[in-house]
């Protein structure tokens, strides 16, 4: 008796299963019909790309322009040398504010012209084969940032800052402050520059050129000029003064520009 209720019951649960399996196969089919899971069909935003991608032409544009320049960057500083680290951080401590007295004094530069770059102190030793490595005192080293805009006194502001006791000057840059502007000159000549390849492209392919479809800023910058370190060394004629050339900074733009072929 329990072994045909237990079959009866299997029974049922198959036609529930049955009715559910075909269930799921008519939708699949409805669904089928409709269009909805036909895997072969094309999405409608990739056809609309296609075709407007269809005659198309896309170069590169290359814009370059050299411009004089408006500011220097002097990185000066100062080093002492003495028995103990508090002793060569005073000393560092009185050549630096002698240096920035001269530089606020003499040439009026505000605070936020001048920046520090870094600051450290280390230990020197000596070795010997008898006592191995021995300390000989500490460095103390102060350096900073000088923004500069007399661009044709540069010179005498590195005469200056050995005078007022920087016995160190890293290097001098040369860039500009106009940079927005300069770079939107560069990226000017490259969209000439993209229209004047599209226009000889188009002409050998016996088309001619459309409106532009889209444009990429592919980047666009000014290149400092970087003049390498200055010794600060007296010469027999007092009477001489540093020269430094400032050259001309490079602006560059690049773009690529998509047109329509007619």
């Amino acid at each position: 008796m329990g072994n045909k209720q237990s079959i009866g019951k299997l029974a049922g649960q198959g036609k529930v299963l049955l009715l559910a399996v075909g269930l799921t196969a008519g939708s699949l089919l409805a669904l089928n019909g409709a269009g909805v899971l036909n895997s072969g069909s094309k999405p409608v935003y990739a056809a609309e790309q296609g075709a407007a991608m269809e005659n198309t032409i896309a170069v590169q544009g290359i814009g370059k322009l050299s411009v004089a320049p408006d500011i220097a960057y002097v990185t000066a500083g100062v080093n002492v040398t003495a028995k103990t680290a508090k002793e060569a951080q005073a000393g560092a401590a009185k050549r630096y504010d002698a240096v920035i007295k001269m530089l606020k004094g003499t040439y009026g530069l505000a605070d936020k012209d001048l920046k520090t770059t870094s600051y450290y102190v280390q230990p020197q030793y000596k070795y010997t084969e008898k006592e191995g490595q021995v300390l000989t005192g500490y460095t103390a080293t102060h350096e900073l940032s000088v923004s500069w805009r007399s661009i044709a006194k540069t010179g005498e502001l590195l005469d200056s800052l050995g005078n007022a006791g920087a016995n160190q000057i890293s290097g001098v840059s040369f860039g500009t402050e106009k940079t927005d502007a300069y770079t939107n000159d560069a990226l000017k000549k490259a969209l000439d520059n993209a229209r004047a390849k599209a226009e000889s492209l188009a002409a050998a392919a016996g088309r001619s050129l459309g409106p532009v479809v889209n444009i990429t800023e592919n980047g666009a910058q000014a290149v400092p000029v970087f003049r390498e370190m200055v010794q600060m060394k007296a010469t027999a004629d007092s009477a001489a003064s540093t020269s430094v050339e400032p050259g001309q900074v490079d602006v560059q733009g690049q773009l690529t520009v998509v047109y329509q072929l007619k």
